[in-house]
């Protein structure tokens, strides 16, 4: 974030309502996409900012009534998270939002549980390298939602290997 103090500002109110939003509060969501579309004009190669951009979308998509309307604004929303991915490909808040949102999608329709499967498999492999990379709630968060996205995959096996660390984890954790 560059160091204007209002940007700084614009982009915490617009985190804010993203997670309002997330929580299902549709015109937090809304105004949420219309900061970080403005933030995404003054800092276009901002990665962070295009990818709550791209997460906003999703969201929109998730809120929308017309099925196309569902559908356009998720793949909009999903292009902004892997652009913001090709930006910044270490970037551990980028990598958990593209992960999130590709795990909410229908795999049916959009392919991404593999995406998702990367980015937590990513985010693991650096908690591996350094047991601070990750807090314990975003750990045990990460290994549920790798389970799920392997269950989405149809691959019970992964799942269930998933699952068993995450209970020997969460044990040592407690």
């Amino acid at each position: 974030m560059k160091s204007n103090t209002n940007h700084i500002k614009q982009f915490e109110e617009g985190r804010r309502l993203l997670m309002l939003g997330v929580d299902g509060d549709k015109k937090a969501v809304k105004k949420a996409y219309e900061i970080f579309l403005k933030l995404r004009d003054t800092e276009p190669d901002n990665a962070l900012v295009e990818a709550n951009y791209g997460s906003t979308l999703a969201l929109l998509g998730r809120d929308a009534v017309q099925p196309l309307e569902k559908a356009d604004h998720a793949q909009e929303g999903l292009d902004a998270l892997n652009q913001a991915i090709s930006m910044e490909p270490n970037h551990k808040e980028i990598r958990l939002l593209r992960a999130n949102v590709c795990l909410r999608l229908p795999d049916s329709f959009f392919h991404c549980s593999q995406t998702a499967i990367e980015d937590f498999s990513f985010l693991l492999d650096r908690y591996k390298e350094d047991p601070n990379y990750l807090t314990n709630d975003q750990l045990i968060e990460m290994m549920e939602n790798l389970s799920a996205a392997s269950h989405d995959m149809e691959k019970p096996s992964k799942a269930n290997k998933v699952l068993q660390r995450l209970t020997k984890l969460t044990s040592k954790i407690k």
